[in-house]
């Protein structure tokens, strides 16, 4: 009980800033409007330098990594499918129940995924946790949009994605051998440091925009005889329970099978699955005309459940706090 009230509090702060950004949007101390100039230097400078440089450090390139990308994508392929089983039972239109489906599976990982499991398990977590993005952006994004457009099947939307060019970038810096110039390491290791900060009270800015804006939605006159809106409890568990448990039992299978999978990356990759969805999902939803209020409520319940599952996934999984 002591070491999970531990991990408790070591993850307070992280969702205390996220809780800033909410109040400080609700309060209306941050204009709606300024919330995507946040949103874009997080993405475009803080996030993206910070997976530069841990690309150039050569973090990405630990043994075992294809393993657990394998692993990881195929319990998101699973939990994927689930949640499109879930919007079809629920009578969402293809377009709604593709963008359900891409909030059920993918978890924050650069708003607060990184941050908060950088401090959990330290900096050699980094590495598979920035790896999951590749699967998460280019096949799972993939999946769903194809779903939401039949007979269109498309990654350039994912390939605009910053945070995979840092990737990119930062790791064949690394393959050359080459060295940044000091002042301009100095430059990316600054906006690096910005990031988490700045990612997390973004968040809760997106958050609280998001439900004012389902607030509206909701205040908009419904035609009479509408069906009411699908309870969100079914993806958000799939989200937090049943995630990270499929990705831990794939890791279990692969290890049977006699795949190499490092412990300390599998466990990484367990918690970054039981993240809450990706807040930028909304935004996505809001871009191809999709039910946005059914999306932003199963982020905000994600979010606001996280502090207590991912502990729980933590203490579950032998975590102790540094």
């Amino acid at each position: 009980m002591v070491a999970m009230l531990d991990l408790l509090l070591l993850f307070v702060p992280f969702f205390a800033l996220v809780l800033m950004g909410w109040a400080a949007t609700r309060v209306r101390l941050v204009p709606i409007d300024g919330i995507g100039t946040m949103n874009s230097f997080v993405l475009f400078f803080g996030l993206s330098a910070m997976v530069f440089r841990l690309s150039a450090s050569g973090a990405l390139m630990q043994n075992g990594l294809l393993g657990l990308l394998l692993a990881y994508g195929l319990a998101g392929t699973a939990v994927t499918g689930l949640a499109l089983m879930w919007g079809v039972r629920s009578g969402l239109i293809r377009r709604d129940s593709g963008l359900v489906a891409l909030a059920t599976a993918f978890p924050n990982t650069g708003f607060l995924g990184l941050p908060l499991l950088m401090g959990l398990l330290g900096p050699e977590a980094a590495g598979p946790i920035a790896a999951t993005l590749i699967v998460d952006v280019l096949l799972l994004s993939s999946l769903c949009l194809a779903w939401a457009h039949p007979g269109h099947v498309s990654i350039k939307g994912a390939l605009r994605n910053p945070l995979l060019w840092a990737m990119g970038l930062g790791m064949g810096l690394w393959w050359s051998g080459w060295h940044l110039p000091h002042a301009v390491d100095e430059t990316v290791r600054l906006l690096s440091l910005s990031a988490t900060p700045t990612a997390l009270f973004t968040l809760g800015a997106i958050l609280a925009r998001s439900q004012m804006q389902s607030s509206m939605q909701a205040q908009v006159s419904t035609p009479q005889g509408a069906a009411a809106a699908p309870s969100v409890w079914t993806p958000v568990l799939l989200k937090l329970v049943v995630h990270p448990w499929l990705v831990c039992g794939a890791g279990w299978v692969l290890v049977q099978s006699g795949v190499e999978l490092p412990p300390a990356g599998l466990l990484a990759m367990i918690l970054a699955a039981a993240l809450p969805s990706a807040s930028n999902v909304s935004m996505l939803a809001e871009r191809e005309g999709a039910n946005t209020a059914l999306v932003a409520r199963i982020i905000l319940w994600t979010t606001a459940s996280a502090l207590l599952t991912v502990t729980l996934w933590a203490h579950a999984m032998g975590v102790q706090p540094r």
